[in-house]
């Protein structure tokens, strides 16, 4: 997995590219502690360039909403599209986060 990270007034916003999956997880939980130190009240994972997510990559995603519960932010997922965005409606994780086009 490719990643992109920026912080603008209260948004911290992580553009992920590629492939998401098991090898990423250290990377992914550390970017997840970036959002917590940087006091961003709200992260968005910009996921519209990624191609490909297995079952590690969903369960990155539900550390993230922990995470987001836990330290007091908030979370979204925009740009879902393509094979990664039906694995995510399959699973139901339109049920468990804000998804935003």
């Amino acid at each position: 997995m490719r990643m992109t990270t920026t912080i603008i007034g209260g948004t911290f916003e992580a553009k992920l590219a590629e492939r998401m999956n098991f090898a990423d997880h250290k990377t992914f939980r550390s970017m997840l502690q970036e959002v917590t130190t940087s006091g961003a009240s709200t992260c968005v994972l910009d996921i519209s360039e990624l191609s490909a997510i297995d079952s590690a990559g969903l369960g990155m995603f539900i550390i993230a909403i922990e995470a987001a519960k836990t330290n007091g932010w908030s979370l979204l997922l925009k740009g879902a599209n393509g094979q990664v965005k039906q694995l995510l409606q399959l699973a139901k994780f339109d049920k468990l986060l804000t998804m935003a086009e």
